[in-house]
């Protein structure tokens, strides 16, 4: 499999699917100035331009293993230059975490260490939900949205797209948080958030 992008969140990224077992062929993909240098057990091998060779070698799959914090544009750019490539998007989820099985995901998701999905959520393509996040019942994460660590989602909480709900943050439940939004670290939220908006604190 190609991972793209060399840096902390492939770190993670790369540690679930060694342990997942699977991939017995890794490549890992980055700028030219990072070239050789290490990622856990594998080294940085080439850059983004060579997706299309790989492919033609017999790569079939991939995962865009760049974070986002407040904007997702690299992200979706990295997916797009997959796409275009012919590659498979795959799930990377850690052995550790839960997942229910009537959970309903698209592509290319992460799902951490210990973080719990539970029954009845929706998981966007290209969400992540980090190191032990709780995404409880009949939730929905939209495409590109990032749960950080320890974030927890209260039943039926709707996060909109490209949104970032930051470490420990608490969203309670039957809320809604609008696309494109960024909820601070720590925060706990009472009520709805309207797209495109920053809450910190108790909001």
């Amino acid at each position: 499999m190609v991972l793209l992008g060399g840096g902390g969140h492939c770190v993670s990224v790369l540690d679930a699917v060694i342990r997942q077992g699977i991939y017995k062929d890794i490549k890992i993909l980055d700028r030219p100035s990072q070239i050789g240098k290490r990622v856990l057990q594998y080294t940085i091998s080439g850059s983004d331009e060579e997706l299309v060779e790989l492919f033609r070698e017999g790569y079939r799959d991939a995962f865009v293993t760049v974070g986002s914090i407040q904007d997702s544009s690299l992200r979706k750019k990295l997916a797009q230059q997959i796409r275009e490539a012919g590659f498979h998007f795959i799930n990377v989820i850690d052995p550790s975490a839960t997942v229910a099985e009537s959970v309903v995901m698209g592509t290319g998701i992460f799902v951490g260490k210990r973080a719990v999905i539970n029954a009845g959520s929706e998981i966007g393509d290209m969400a992540i939900i980090n190191t032990g996040a709780i995404v409880e019942h009949g939730n929905r994460v939209g495409a590109y949205a990032h749960v950080s660590v320890g974030a927890v989602l209260c039943g039926d909480v709707s996060v909109g797209a490209d949104c970032l709900i930051g470490a420990n943050a608490t969203i309670l439940q039957g809320l809604t948080i609008g696309e494109q939004s960024i909820v601070g670290a720590g925060s706990l939220i009472l009520k709805n958030v309207p797209p495109y908006s920053k809450v910190y604190g108790v909001s």
